[in-house]
């Protein structure tokens, strides 16, 4: 394990050092990710006033879960930017190299391509975060930190488990744009308090298991509920999804072989 981190690190500076020598284009990437975010949080800002609510929460509160959904995307925007091109891979035969290689190919794309928008992404949810923490008297702690530093983390693996399960789709219906799309949609939509959905909808999001990348972690940080009754939850929605991804992974690498791939 050692080993892996080792070379990831080492590939990570290496390419994030290349990619920084084309300032136009880093300039461009940090540009683009500051003024649709900002806008997301502006309009929330902006449209609710100081008095207005959205299904029982704030406009503060809702841009602390704007900021949380930044965060949570962090690990996936830094890391696993090769997964995008895994369909490519596929078709142009350059997969076949992932099996010639000491380590699982599921980890290889985590190695294989490193993006610096990821700390933009970051930069991002903290400002949201700060900025909403500020104007939320008695939130900020001691445990609200410590619960920020359990929490985070499962609702990171959650989020990208899911979108690389939406990825991995390219193995059997031959391209990923249409399942991604349509994840990606209702992974945005988890951002927002899930009473604001009708019941159908909050039962589907809770099934898939959306509810644990902001509204579970987001009912501990700003409605004070008990960590031990839904970190526990998280945990166990987090392990699920990268089972579920590995099985798919190799549903789909089988299917890939057998196709003569």
């Amino acid at each position: 394990m050692s080993a892996f981190f080792t070379a990831w690190r080492r590939l990570a500076l290496a390419d994030c050092k290349v990619k920084l020598e084309s300032r136009a284009d880093f300039a461009l990437i940090v540009c683009g990710m500051f003024f649709t975010s900002v806008s997301s949080g502006a309009s929330l800002y902006l449209m609710l006033g100081n008095a207005g609510e959205i299904a029982g929460y704030n406009r503060y509160e809702l841009i602390f879960m704007q900021g949380f959904m930044f965060l949570t995307y962090v690990f996936e925007s830094s890391c696993c930017n090769a997964m995008y091109m895994l369909e490519s891979w596929l078709k142009n035969g350059n997969f076949v190299r992932y099996y010639l290689r000491p380590i699982h190919p599921l980890q290889m794309l985590l190695l294989e391509r490193f993006h610096p928008q990821g700390l933009v992404v970051a930069a991002t949810g903290l400002a949201f975060m700060g900025f909403a923490l500020a104007h939320l008297p008695g939130v900020w702690s001691l445990g609200f930190v410590l619960q920020l530093v359990v929490l985070l983390p499962l609702a990171s693996i959650t989020l990208n488990a899911i979108n690389q399960m939406a990825i991995a789709s390219c193995f059997f219906f031959g391209e990923y744009s249409p399942v991604f799309h349509t994840v990606g949609k209702l992974t945005d939509m988890s951002r927002y308090p899930f009473e604001l959905f009708p019941k159908l909808a909050r039962q589907v999001f809770m099934l898939l298991p959306l509810a644990g990348i902001v509204w579970w972690p987001c009912q501990v940080l700003l409605r004070q509920q008990p960590i031990w009754q839904v970190a526990p939850l998280m945990l166990l929605i987090a392990s699920g999804s990268v089972v579920a991804l590995m099985w798919l992974w190799r549903a789909g690498m089988q299917r890939y072989a057998g196709a003569g791939g």
